[in-house]
């Protein structure tokens, strides 16, 4: 009877011991460990006591390659698939806040007054120009959002310069007109209350003059003055 007794304490005390052990069991599957929660909430490691006191218990989610952590995110290395920031430019976009392209084009390649062709390269119109003499180097013409540059040839032909916004202002341009292979710089002055735009070019050699300077400025109203030419 003694044993009997005996064995039957031993049963309850091993089947007290059993339920805490298949409450508290980790999982065997294999991945990262979580304590989940009823709502379905899910924090690493395994739970605490007070995690099981409130409901919450271990599982395994398991591990798959380039898989996302639960609740979404950015892959293992930080940053989405295609390696671009959130809501940042494709590869070989223009910078943050747009730009000109590499060109110095105005963004439709409208030039010389608005003209423009297929692959945006400016088209000389002369529609909305501010240099009227002939013979002139240069010529600066009115586009969209800014001026145009136009470097000018000695037979009077006319390639693409650089576009000048209106804001934000270049600095300063220092180049070669192409076709003439005189130097071109153009910056900004102060005078007085106002701030000029300054060509400063060359005419095109010829038997009687060398290197003959041609500069000028442009006031915000588009008034040419001439300083020598």
């Amino acid at each position: 009877m003694k044993r009997l007794r005996l064995f039957a304490a031993l049963v309850v005390l091993i089947a007290a011991f059993a339920v805490p052990a298949s409450v508290f069991a980790h999982p065997s599957s294999v991945g990262d460990g979580y304590c989940k929660f009823p709502d379905g909430t899910l924090t690493p490691g395994h739970c605490s006591a007070a995690d099981h006191a409130n409901g919450g218990h271990d599982t395994h989610i398991p591990s798959t390659p380039n898989s996302n952590p639960p609740g979404g995110g950015n892959t293992p290395n930080g940053n989405p698939p295609n390696g671009n920031p959130p809501g940042g430019n494709p590869p070989g976009g223009n910078p943050p806040g747009g730009g000109n392209p590499p060109n110095g084009n105005p963004p439709g390649g409208g030039g010389g007054g608005g003209g423009g062709s297929s692959d945006s390269t400016p088209v000389y119109t002369g529609i909305g120009c501010h240099i009227t003499h002939a013979a002139r180097p240069a010529q600066i013409c009115s586009v969209e959002g800014g001026l145009q540059y136009w470097f000018i040839g000695a037979d009077g032909s006319a390639q693409p310069g650089p576009f000048l916004p209106d804001s934000p202002r270049i600095e300063r341009y220092e180049g070669t007109n192409p076709m003439t292979g005189k130097s071109v710089v153009i910056d900004y002055v102060v005078e007085g209350e106002q701030t000029l735009l300054r060509v400063s070019t060359y005419y095109p050699d010829n038997e009687y003059d060398t290197n003959k300077p041609y500069i000028f400025t442009l006031d915000p109203g588009h008034t040419v003055t001439y300083i020598s030419w």
